[in-house]
Order: structure tokens, then sequence, then C-alpha cells
């Protein structure tokens, strides 16, 4: 009868291994269901989106906007390289010279007024006055340069210089 015994006690412990081992995995299988339904949970708050709206409507409306967005910011480039332009062709740098052209008249009445770009390109005017007499000239500058036709007188010279200073 021992030997039925030790039978029985080997066969009562693997039973009671496998149960044990059955609710272990039962305990596993509880707790993976219920993060899994926690996991669905937030997929499914986040797929919902604000007021509604999937995720993928919130993706493409922004999707949208940044499309948008970046045709906006290539016009106001273009336009911010056109007002660049425009400014720089603009009249940006003027000096004015006033200076005796002849001893007797002492008076400063003749001047010289340059008026350039931002490119140094511009004109020089000037007017001699005289007793009796003026006269006006007009050279073109471009690049800071005269041209070989013309000659500046010092007056000139220190007008433009001025300007291109300034």
């Amino acid at each position: 009868m021992q030997g039925m015994s030790a039978a029985f006690t080997t066969d009562f412990l693997i039973s009671f291994a496998l149960v044990a081992i059955i609710l272990v995995m039962l305990g596993m299988i509880i707790n993976l269901y219920s993060e899994l339904s926690t996991i669905k949970t937030r997929y499914k708050r986040m797929m919902g989106g604000a007021e509604g709206s999937s995720i993928e409507q919130m993706l493409a409306a922004h999707s949208a906007e940044v499309t948008t967005a970046v045709n906006e910011y290539k016009v106001l480039r273009n336009r911010v390289e056109d007002l660049d332009e425009l400014v720089r062709s603009s009249l940006a740098r003027v000096a004015v010279i006033h200076f005796d052209a002849f001893e007797k008249t002492g008076q400063g009445l003749s001047w010289c007024v340059a008026l350039l770009d931002r490119n140094d390109n511009g004109v020089v005017f000037s007017s001699i006055c005289g007793e009796e007499t003026e006269r006006s000239y007009v050279k073109p500058i471009e690049g800071g340069l005269v041209s070989s036709k013309y000659k500046l007188t010092r007056e000139e010279s220190q007008a433009l210089a001025q300007a291109m200073r300034g």
C-alpha cells in the first residue's frame, strides 16, 4: 500500500504544480488583457482628436497649412528681393558742398551736390556762380567713379567722397 501512496503523492504533486502554473498563466493573461484595454482606450482617445476629428484629419489640415505657409513665404521672399533691389537702386546718399568759385564774389554761391544710390551710382551736379553768369554741370557716376569723358573738380571730388561715406 505504501507503493500506491507514493504514486498518489507524485500524481497529486504534479497535478498541484499544473494547477499552480495554470493559475499563474491565467493571472498573466488577465494582466495583459487589462494593459491591452488601457492601450486601446488611449489609442481611441488619440485617434479621436480634438472636436471629434481624427489624427489623420488633423495631420492633413496641418499639412495643408504648412503648404500654404511655404507658398506665402515664397511670395514674400520674392517681394523682399524686389524691394531690396529697389532700395539698392534708389537715392540713398547725398552730399552738398558750397564754395567760392571766384575770389571776388566771396559769398559761397557756387555749389555741387552728389546724389548716389547704395551701389555708388548717380550724378554730381555743379553750379558755378559768378557776378553776372552761372553755369551748371552734371557728371554721371558709376560705381563711385566718374566716366573717363569727365574730370571732377576738387569740390566735386569732395562731395562725391562725402556722399560715399554717408
